[in-house]
């Protein structure tokens, strides 16, 4: 019951401030778009790139792997689900993934909407989803916190225990909310979903900067990695496009990468994501209609 008061407490309060803030999308909606425009313009002129100088084979494996990603994303919704103590079919877990990420391109959590509002048609109650979606997200994050810092340590980067101590600390939290939850089974679970997701994560961008003719080390891509997720929660921005490039830019140092290098890669493999998202949207949307 205390859970559940906290959820809906939760839920109440972000709804203000987003009702408080709803001035403001516009214009930071705006600044976010010329900030990834404005980025990749300058990153494409300091490292003289060009059409022709671009690494085709690295661009068809980033290609090939996002159908990968799809089926990440759609079991990850799957154990929502289950955690819910709901049956939802992995085909519609998928969709409904694909349907999520093309939500986060407007400048609001549309994301976490559209999987709660999954979650609450299969069964589940307005506090219980949310409460499961946001606690998914929190562990999410601090994973990849955990990783960056892990990764951090091998270039002596004083940040890095931190990093390890913050993301450690979420991490141990949220499953242990999770854990009451849903129970042992579908915590690791769902923590094994997430370690499996940034390596997935980290294979996309490492083929993303041999795309751009760099070699960046699998476990050197974990940075860039917690910047793209990041991002992503921003909701002002659509699907934190500009503002994962420009974390993952100021990150490159610790790992000694061309900042324009570090924000394209990150760029390139998120619109690959959200074209591929795209295309599964429209073909379950044609799937339903032919079925109508």
């Amino acid at each position: 019951m205390v859970e559940t008061d906290f959820a809906a407490r939760l839920i109440t309060t972000v709804g203000r401030v987003r009702q408080a803030a709803a001035h403001w999308r516009g214009p930071l909606l705006a600044a976010a778009l010329a900030l990834f425009a404005g980025g990749a313009w300058l990153s494409i002129r300091n490292l003289g790139l060009d059409i022709g100088s671009l690494n085709g084979r690295p661009l068809v494996v980033q290609a090939l792997l996002a159908p990968l990603s799809l089926l990440y994303a759609g079991i990850g919704m799957y154990l929502l689900a289950r955690s819910a103590g709901v049956v939802m079919p992995l085909g519609r877990a998928t969709a409904t993934s694909a349907w999520a990420t093309l939500a986060e391109a407007l400048p609001l959590p549309g994301g976490a909407m559209v999987r709660a509002g999954a979650l609450m048609t299969a069964g589940t109650g307005l506090a219980q989803s949310s409460a499961l979606v946001l606690a998914n997200a929190l562990l999410w994050i601090s994973l990849a916190t955990l990783g960056c810092g892990l990764a951090l340590l091998g270039h002596a980067v004083s940040v890095a225990f931190l990093l390890i101590l913050a993301g450690g600390a979420g991490s141990a939290v949220t499953f242990g909310w999770l854990l009451r939850q849903a129970g042992l089974a579908l915590a690791l679970q769902s923590v094994l979903h997430r370690l499996s997701g940034m390596a997935l994560i980290a294979v996309r961008l490492h083929f993303a900067f041999l795309t751009l003719g760099v070699v960046v080390p699998l476990v050197d891509t974990l940075p860039f990695a917690l910047a793209n997720i990041a991002g992503s929660a921003a909701s002002i921005a659509p699907a934190g496009l500009g503002i994962s490039e420009t974390l993952a830019a100021a990150a490159a140092g610790t790992v000694k990468v061309a900042p324009g290098a570090a924000f394209l890669a990150v760029g390139l493999d998120r619109l690959i994501c959200l074209s591929a998202s795209g295309l599964m949207a429209l073909a379950t949307t044609r799937l339903r209609s032919a079925a109508a």
